[in-house]
């Protein structure tokens, strides 16, 4: 098969399969999109080090045909229909002394237009880098190296990586930047140990706090620590799987990786929990996970994702904000059984802020926004609470003749569409 276009519509169009198995793939492909198959959820894997056939041609098939229904029988579309009627409020007793906004958006990926377009950020700079912490999923390596053209040959995944000048352009606007980057994705190990430690440097040369990968074993067990407005923020980052890619035999845990997308019962949640607790030793406020799981192209997530996220919420976690998935899913605002006052919001799936496709579902984000307020109760007890959470719809826009892209609310991309 050929290189695909420079700006491909849908993933599928990276595939570059041998000869022989994209013709019997294609086959099978075409017979389950004429037959109307897979317009719901199947079970597959979505971590490539465990994908058999099946769960190939299931990925490749939703690619392009994007899986936009939840399981069958999980009501899931009514449950999360509901969660828009829900009205924030903190409790009555609750004194607010001190106020903390933070901002969060979906994975941060390459597009060949990205280097010549300094002004990606100038319509929505307020609203995502003008908050107190900005935050955002950092879907690629960063190395100092000619990028490749991504590619799915059925035998290694795609590898994605920056140049420090692209990551400039990608993570900061006229002075402002992101507060926060999450680096574990499944991609971390894309370029091995190089590209970890290429990536830690880059991001802290640019003044960018981060987690996800590690630099030495005892970061491994601890969460990031960030104070802003008096309010102790910290964040843990993790990721579902590595594309098959295994960390260096005497480092492994130079990722944070959770199997986030199996149930409860397969999960091990042990680093989390050695994470949370030193996050609570250290007197933080509030507790932000951001974490890369779900299935890709698929519109809901997993059931068993929602249990997942219910018992981290249980462990201590206040906040949830998703990445991978590539699409936006929907969000709620779960009330916690350890603190009744107490909703954690979480957004399952944050979609794309830059990517290189043109199919308008994958130029698709949510910016996540949560005011947090710190203070006492009628007891003197010192809380923080999320006292309002919410989302909008960024829009990618990419303009062909002048090789540009940048960045619009969606409303304000309407109005300007019909002046």
């Amino acid at each position: 098969m050929s290189a695909p276009p420079a700006t491909a519509f849908t993933p599928r169009e990276y595939a570059q399969l041998p000869r022989r198995q994209a013709f019997v793939y294609g086959a099978v492909l075409r017979l389950i999109e004429a037959t109307g198959r897979w317009r719901f959820p199947i079970h597959a894997s979505g971590d490539y080090e465990e994908m058999k056939v099946r769960d190939i041609l299931y990925w490749l098939h939703k690619a392009k045909h994007h899986v936009i229904h939840p399981e069958r029988g999980s009501h899931l579309e009514a449950y999360f229909e509901a969660q828009q009627q829900f009205q924030w409020s903190v409790p009555d007793d609750f004194t607010v002394t001190r106020e903390l906004s933070v901002s969060a958006v979906g994975d941060l990926m390459d597009h060949e237009y990205l280097v010549d377009s300094p002004g990606l950020y100038r319509h929505v700079a307020d609203q995502i880098l003008g908050v107190d912490l900005p935050m955002a999923n950092l879907e690629c390596v960063v190395l100092d190296e000619p990028s490749e053209t991504p590619r799915f040959d059925g035998k290694t995944a795609p590898r994605l990586r920056i140049d420090s000048r692209t990551m400039n352009v990608l993570t900061s606007y006229e002075g402002r930047r992101y507060a926060f980057l999450s680096a574990a994705c499944n991609h971390s190990l894309d370029f091995g140990l190089e590209g970890v430690l290429a990536t830690s440097t880059a991001l802290r040369d640019s003044d960018i706090a981060f987690h996800g990968i590690n630099e030495t074993v005892d970061d491994a067990g601890r969460a990031l620590l960030l104070e802003k407005n008096g309010i102790l923020v910290a964040v843990l980052s993790h990721t579902f799987g590595l594309n098959a890619w295994k960390p260096p035999l005497d480092r492994p845990w130079i990722v944070n990786r959770t199997r986030l997308n199996g149930t409860q019962a397969q999960l091990d949640l042990s680093l989390i929990d050695r994470q949370i607790t030193h996050a609570r030793n250290a007197g933080a406020d509030f507790l932000i996970a951001q974490l890369h799981w779900g299935m890709e192209f698929e519109h809901y997530p997993r059931t068993e994702q929602v249990d997942v996220a219910h018992a981290l919420a249980e462990r201590g976690i206040d906040a949830i904000f998703g990445h991978h998935p590539h699409v936006i899913q929907p969000y709620e605002y779960y009330r916690t059984h350890r603190d009744p006052g107490r909703v954690v919001p979480i957004f399952y799936s944050l979609g794309n802020l830059t990517n290189p496709f043109q199919d308008p579902r994958l130029c698709q984000s949510l910016l996540a926004r949560i005011d947090i307020v710190k203070g006492a109760d009628a007891s003197g007890h010192t809380k923080t609470y999320v006292r309002r959470a919410w989302a909008e719809t960024v829009v990618q826009s990419i303009d062909v003749h002048t090789g540009q892209i940048d960045l619009r609310l969606a409303a304000a991309n309407s109005s300007s569409e019909g002046e």
